[in-house]
């Protein structure tokens, strides 16, 4: 029985052999590129871009400004009501009627037992509904101060509808024998341009202009018209008999010393954006520093406005807006211009001829062109990045009956084929990295104008700068010729 006890043996599996097939290594290869590109991702520094554009920069000192006239006012001689013929801001001449008093007050019983009622126009009204318009779109919180200039030109504006619809009364019930012509009609003295406002300080001229002229800045002109009586000896009109007029600025110190030397300036008028250029005086007087500019027009634009706002334009700088971020400085190497081989640079690029050592240990030349960063114009020089060129090349100046050479082995140098030039002064330059071609390639830049987040560079270099480059925003994570696509 023993010997039936045969102990059965277990037999191991047979190995299996697994196979890969071409679609399963592709998909590894394919899932292995995709980690890697985005490991790449998150490991690579974010790069913001900026595009280059054109901007206009103008340098300016804002301030108050006096504006000085030949003017008077014109003093009633006695009590009366006042009718007036003559429009707000127009010329009259010698012996011209003005206004006409009426002393006793009949005329103004008479047209006040008139019923009809003051008669507006359709013209007159929209005029009026014109200018509300006009002020309510542009009014600005910060220009708080114009509304008493809209509230004088408004009152303005329906006194003389008042005064043309009594005039047209007056002369109706003349006509008709209900009154007769009692009024004591005033002439003007003078030529001039008449206005129905005053403040006072019609006297006051450039030689007697102090710092304490500058101290009423927020006082408005007077209105003059009135349907009320007027006391004798009171202002019934105003009048400015000449074109010529002063305007008279005043500065800080710092201020005065920055344009003290300029014989012309630009002032920008900005209650109406009006710009001009005018001779100027300094002066100083009373510890205050003062500038003072000439005009023989515009007088009637401003005849009613005694402190204007104005900005003094010292310089204006057209070029190209660059982010201050963007700007980094680079050592460049310079080569002389007479060691290029290439005279068409704009079209073929600056090619010089470079000293290499061949495989057989000879020297020979190899054309090569390097970025050009910069040119000065002035030492004849060629300036090139560091990632073109290293300190210790060699490049060759070949005389010009000596450079077309066609046999291979002519490329060899000789002694005495030309002049050597040993690459090692570098100097340092401000400039951005362009990233044109999607890589970044350093560009010098000329600065013409700097503020605290950006500068104006120089536009129109053959090697510079141009507008619609992109450019690097921030420059700190990057270096020059690295890959950005």
């Amino acid at each position: 029985m023993a010997g039936n006890n045969k102990r059965k043996r277990r037999k191991r599996p047979a190995t299996k052999h697994y196979r890969i097939n071409t679609a399963t290594v592709i998909a590894i290869v394919i899932l292995a590129y995709f980690i890697a590109r985005v490991a790449m991702t998150i490991s690579k520094p974010k790069i913001s871009t900026y595009e280059v554009t054109a901007q206009r920069i103008n340098d300016t000192i804002s301030t108050k400004a006096l504006a000085l006239r030949s003017e008077h006012v014109v003093n009633i001689d006695q009590a009366g009501y006042v009718i007036y013929y003559v429009a707000d801001k127009e010329r009259v001449g010698v012996n011209s009627n003005v206004y006409a008093i009426d002393s006793t007050g009949s005329v103004n019983s008479q047209l006040s037992a008139e019923e009809d009622s003051i008669a507006i126009s359709d013209d007159d009204y929209i005029d009026l509904k014109n200018q509300i318009t006009d002020y309510k779109n542009a009014y600005k919180d910060s220009e708080y101060s114009t509304i008493y200039d809209f509230k004088y030109s408004l009152d303005n504006n329906i006194m003389e509808i008042m005064n043309d619809s009594i005039i047209k009364k007056i002369n109706k019930l003349t006509s008709e024998g209900i009154i007769s012509d009692s009024l004591l009609k005033k002439k003007a003295s003078e030529t001039g341009v008449v206005s129905y406002c005053y403040d006072g300080m019609e006297n006051l001229t450039v030689d007697n202009v102090s710092p304490d002229s500058f101290n009423h800045t927020d006082t408005s002109m007077t209105q003059i018209r009135s349907s009320d009586i007027y006391d004798a000896n009171t202002p019934v009109y105003r009048l400015v008999n000449s074109e010529e007029w002063q305007l008279v600025m005043e500065l800080t110190k710092d201020q005065y010393d920055k344009i003290k030397k300029e014989e012309f300036l630009s002032v920008k008028f900005l209650k109406d954006d009006l710009t001009v250029e005018r001779a100027c005086e300094f002066f100083e007087r009373g510890g205050g520093y003062f500038v003072s500019l000439s005009f023989n027009k515009y007088m009637e634009r401003y005849m009613d406005d005694r402190y204007l706002d104005v900005e003094i334009i010292i310089d204006s700088v057209k070029g190209l807006k660059i982010p201050n971020s963007s700007v980094l400085t680079e050592e460049l190497y310079s080569i002389p211009m007479k060691y290029s081989t290439m005279a068409d640079e704009a079209v073929s690029g600056v090619t010089f001829n470079k000293i290499v050592k061949d495989d057989n240990g000879y020297y020979e030349t190899v054309a090569f062109a390097p970025t050009i960063c910069y040119v000065d114009n002035k030492h004849d020089l060629y300036y090139v990045s560091s990632v073109d060129v290293s300190a210790g090349d060699q490049i060759i100046y070949t005389p010009s009956d000596t450079k077309d050479k066609d046999d291979e082995e002519d490329n060899k140098i000789k002694n005495g084929d030309g002049e050597i030039y040993t690459i090692s002064k570098k100097k340092e330059f401000k400039g951005v990295f362009l990233i044109n071609k999607g890589f970044t390639q350093f560009i010098v830049i000329n600065s013409l104008y700097e503020a605290d987040d950006f500068c104006i560079a120089e536009d129109n270099n053959l090697y510079g700068i141009s507008q619609y480059d992109h450019i690097i925003l921030n420059h700190s994570s990057i270096g020059e010729g690295q890959n950005i696509y």
